[in-house]
Protein backbone atom coordinates (compact mmCIF):
# COMPACT_ATOMS: atom_id res chain seq x y z
CA UNK A 1 0.00 0.00 0.00
CA UNK A 2 1.78 3.43 -1.03
CA UNK A 3 1.16 6.24 1.13
CA UNK A 4 -1.58 7.97 -1.36
CA UNK A 5 -3.71 4.47 -0.47
CA UNK A 6 -2.87 5.09 3.14
CA UNK A 7 -4.06 8.13 3.88
CA UNK A 8 -7.06 7.91 1.77
CA UNK A 9 -8.27 4.66 3.72
CA UNK A 10 -7.12 6.52 7.30
CA UNK A 11 -9.30 9.84 5.90
CA UNK A 12 -12.56 7.51 5.06
CA UNK A 13 -12.42 5.88 8.36
CA UNK A 14 -12.27 9.03 10.21
CA UNK A 15 -14.67 10.59 8.39
CA UNK A 16 -17.27 7.21 8.97
CA UNK A 17 -16.60 7.32 12.41
CA UNK A 18 -16.99 11.41 12.76
CA UNK A 19 -20.19 10.70 11.21
CA UNK A 20 -21.38 8.10 12.92
CA UNK A 21 -21.24 10.11 16.18
CA UNK A 22 -22.21 13.00 14.93
CA UNK A 23 -26.05 11.28 13.72
CA UNK A 24 -25.68 8.62 16.59
CA UNK A 25 -26.22 11.95 19.23
CA UNK A 26 -29.24 12.79 17.62
CA UNK A 27 -30.67 9.13 17.51
CA UNK A 28 -30.53 8.15 21.53
CA UNK A 29 -33.93 7.70 23.45
CA UNK A 30 -34.65 9.99 25.65
CA UNK A 31 -32.62 11.57 28.27
CA UNK A 32 -34.07 10.51 32.02
CA UNK A 33 -35.27 14.50 32.62
CA UNK A 34 -37.17 14.61 36.02
CA UNK A 35 -39.79 17.20 35.78
CA UNK A 36 -40.52 19.58 38.50
CA UNK A 37 -43.36 17.57 41.17
CA UNK A 38 -45.75 19.15 43.49
CA UNK A 39 -45.38 22.82 41.32
CA UNK A 40 -47.44 25.13 43.09
CA UNK A 41 -46.70 29.07 42.69
CA UNK A 42 -48.05 32.31 42.13
CA UNK A 43 -46.31 34.78 39.92
CA UNK A 44 -46.76 38.55 40.72
CA UNK A 45 -47.07 39.95 37.41
CA UNK A 46 -47.07 43.43 38.56
CA UNK A 47 -43.55 42.74 39.26
CA UNK A 48 -40.94 43.62 36.90
CA UNK A 49 -39.48 40.30 36.35
CA UNK A 50 -42.81 38.71 35.41
CA UNK A 51 -44.44 41.55 33.96
CA UNK A 52 -43.08 40.07 30.44
CA UNK A 53 -46.39 37.72 30.63
CA UNK A 54 -48.51 40.11 30.23
CA UNK A 55 -47.72 40.44 26.73
CA UNK A 56 -48.75 37.62 23.81
CA UNK A 57 -45.25 35.54 23.54
CA UNK A 58 -43.96 36.43 26.72
CA UNK A 59 -42.16 33.81 28.91
CA UNK A 60 -40.44 33.06 31.90
CA UNK A 61 -38.61 30.57 33.49
CA UNK A 62 -39.54 29.68 37.22
CA UNK A 63 -38.77 26.56 39.17
CA UNK A 64 -37.75 24.13 36.62
CA UNK A 65 -41.39 25.27 34.41
CA UNK A 66 -41.60 27.58 31.83
CA UNK A 67 -44.59 29.84 31.66
CA UNK A 68 -45.62 31.58 28.49
CA UNK A 69 -48.60 33.95 27.90
CA UNK A 70 -49.27 32.01 24.26
CA UNK A 71 -51.33 33.36 21.38
CA UNK A 72 -55.35 32.95 22.23
CA UNK A 73 -54.29 34.83 25.64
CA UNK A 74 -54.26 32.32 27.77
CA UNK A 75 -51.20 30.68 29.63
CA UNK A 76 -49.48 27.66 29.41
CA UNK A 77 -47.16 26.03 31.66
CA UNK A 78 -44.74 23.13 31.03
CA UNK A 79 -41.38 21.87 32.24
CA UNK A 80 -38.51 24.05 30.87
CA UNK A 81 -36.34 20.56 30.03
CA UNK A 82 -36.99 19.32 27.04
CA UNK A 83 -37.34 15.56 27.11
CA UNK A 84 -35.08 14.26 23.81
CA UNK A 85 -31.43 15.32 26.37
CA UNK A 86 -32.33 18.30 28.60
CA UNK A 87 -31.64 21.14 26.66
CA UNK A 88 -34.39 24.08 28.02
CA UNK A 89 -37.30 25.10 25.47
CA UNK A 90 -38.08 28.76 24.62
CA UNK A 91 -41.87 29.53 23.32
CA UNK A 92 -41.86 30.46 19.32
CA UNK A 93 -45.06 32.55 19.47
CA UNK A 94 -44.94 32.80 15.53
CA UNK A 95 -46.07 28.80 15.49
CA UNK A 96 -47.96 28.97 18.97
CA UNK A 97 -45.46 26.01 20.64
CA UNK A 98 -42.76 25.30 22.77
CA UNK A 99 -39.25 24.53 20.46
CA UNK A 100 -35.79 23.30 21.63
CA UNK A 101 -32.50 24.98 20.29
CA UNK A 102 -30.76 22.04 20.70
CA UNK A 103 -31.76 19.36 18.26
CA UNK A 104 -35.15 21.06 16.48
CA UNK A 105 -38.03 19.05 18.82
CA UNK A 106 -41.18 21.05 18.98
CA UNK A 107 -43.94 20.16 22.18
CA UNK A 108 -48.04 21.93 21.45
CA UNK A 109 -48.54 24.09 24.21
CA UNK A 110 -49.87 21.35 25.56
CA UNK A 111 -46.67 20.23 26.19
CA UNK A 112 -47.58 17.22 23.18
CA UNK A 113 -44.66 16.49 20.92
CA UNK A 114 -44.90 17.58 17.73
CA UNK A 115 -41.87 16.85 16.32
CA UNK A 116 -38.62 14.54 17.00
CA UNK A 117 -36.29 13.76 17.97
CA UNK A 118 -37.85 14.34 21.69
CA UNK A 119 -40.41 11.09 22.00
CA UNK A 120 -42.01 12.37 25.23
CA UNK A 121 -44.11 15.03 26.19
CA UNK A 122 -42.99 17.79 28.13
CA UNK A 123 -44.79 17.82 31.60
CA UNK A 124 -47.61 20.23 31.22
CA UNK A 125 -49.23 22.48 34.61
CA UNK A 126 -52.64 24.23 35.48
CA UNK A 127 -52.62 27.72 35.25
CA UNK A 128 -55.17 30.45 36.75
CA UNK A 129 -55.07 34.11 36.45
CA UNK A 130 -56.86 36.13 39.18
CA UNK A 131 -56.13 39.99 38.75
CA UNK A 132 -52.48 40.26 38.01
CA UNK A 133 -51.54 37.08 40.27
CA UNK A 134 -50.61 34.39 37.76
CA UNK A 135 -50.78 30.84 39.93
CA UNK A 136 -48.92 27.44 38.21
CA UNK A 137 -50.02 24.00 39.89
CA UNK A 138 -49.65 20.79 39.82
Amino acid sequence: MDRKEFLSVMGMGIAAAACSYCLGSCTKQDATVNPPTNVDFTLDLTNPAYAILRSNGGYVYYGGVIVAHITNGTYAAVSQACTHQGATVVYDVGGNQFFCPSHGSMFATTGAVTRGPAGSPLMAYKTTLAGNLLRVFS
